[in-house]
């Protein structure tokens, strides 16, 4: 998986060191106790085995945030439990399957409703963990500066797709205790908060859920005499008899002249990449140091600090020595340490060896952004 490589690692640098050895066990507390935060996603048990666990990261620094971020979390009975991606949305109800007429197991068939306000709309677990991780390590550097204290976090993506799904999964823990949103049949008299069609064969979202936006989209089309409904079959009809005689273009030069809520529904990357709004942000870029290949740009703006690409994904271990002259070795002492393959492991070894440790970095180019 290289492009996803290229994009959660750019701007990083790597060290790759073998923490069943107490020479990279020794490399590692080094890195720690110049570190402001340590992620890793190995269990606790792991952890604890190789000496990298909080309280042997903590006994080297004491202001150090230590962040766990694992699918299943470290307490409970699953906590031991490996986990890949799917994994964390299963858990979470995020990902329903049934058993095929053919005998195999499937994803579950769609029921006709949309899935908007349900478990099955939930974030992706390892992209949800990461957001989860990242606030709380945050939060925690802030804390910090006021106790003096590092802290210890316990991240469960699994629990992470549940938080980013928090309306729909409490709307059907206690379904008394909230509005209707689920039947087919009382969704298709939903029309103003619908999906339209437009002249283009484009797709338009329109909420004119405050009555000051519906009355003014009436008075917009000539059509005063629909200001008093709102809902219906019928309503929603003629409205996408409306929206089929404009573009989406033309109905985004509406929203935009006249502030109503109207937004483009886009079905391909292609129609994403190509959005004016997406393309003014600058959200996807070609990337200049690897042709033919794009990155996506964060999705914050930092005022005064225009977003610069960072630098390419590093390959893995490949600024071992750079990383190890600033924690303070000699020349010398990083020769031993790549002759033993502490450091520098044999072909192969990384891509199957367990306890091979890759460590990044933020690069020092890498903007702030």
């Amino acid at each position: 998986m290289p492009q996803l490589h290229r994009q959660v690692n750019k701007g990083k640098r790597s060290v790759a060191l073998d923490l069943t050895t107490d020479a990279g066990r020794s490399v590692l507390y080094r890195l720690a106790a110049n570190s402001d935060a340590f992620v890793t996603n190995m269990t606790e048990a792991r952890s604890r085995s190789l000496g990298v666990a909080y309280e042997h990261l903590v006994s080297h620094n004491p202001g150090i945030v230590y962040c766990r971020n694992t699918g299943y979390g470290a307490t409970g009975p699953y906590a031991d439990v490996p986990t890949h991606g799917q994994m964390m949305d299963g858990l979470a109800g995020a990902t329903p399957v049934e058993m095929g007429e053919d005998g195999l197991v499937r994803p579950a068939r769609w029921s006709g409703r949309q899935r908007i306000n349900t478990l099955e709309a939930a974030g992706e677990g390892t992209s949800m963990s990461g957001l989860y991780a990242a606030l709380y390590v945050a939060a925690a550097l802030a804390g910090r500066g006021r106790s003096k204290r590092g802290a210890a976090l316990d991240v469960s993506a699994s629990a992470c797709v549940l938080a980013s799904a928090w309306a729909p999964a409490l709307a059907a823990l206690d379904p008394s205790t909230h509005a209707a949103g689920d039947d087919e049949a009382a969704s298709r008299g939903v029309a103003r908060y619908q999906y339209y069609g437009t002249a283009d064969g484009r797709f338009v979202l329109f909420c004119p859920e405050e009555q000051k936006f519906w009355e003014g989209f009436c008075d917009l089309v000539e059509r005063p005499e629909l200001k008093p409904l709102r809902y219906g079959e019928d309503l929603r009809r003629e409205l996408q008899r409306i929206f089929s005689t404009r573009t989406l273009e033309q109905w985004m030069e509406v929203a935009i002249a006249n502030q109503l809520p109207i937004g483009p529904v886009h079905s391909t990357i292609a129609q994403v990449d190509s959005d004016p709004q997406i393309r003014a942000r600058r959200v996807i870029l070609e990337s200049t140091s690897i042709s033919g290949t794009h990155l996506l740009a964060p999705p914050v703006l930092v005022a005064d600090q225009p977003y610069v690409e960072p630098t390419p994904a590093p390959e893995l271990g490949q600024d071992t020595e750079s990383v190890l002259r600033e924690l303070g070795y000699t020349p010398g002492q990083i020769a031993e340490l790549a002759a033993t393959y502490v450091t520098n492991c044999p072909q192969g070894r990384h891509a199957t060896h367990p306890d091979v440790f890759s460590a990044s970095k933020e690069s020092e180019e890498t903007n702030p952004s």
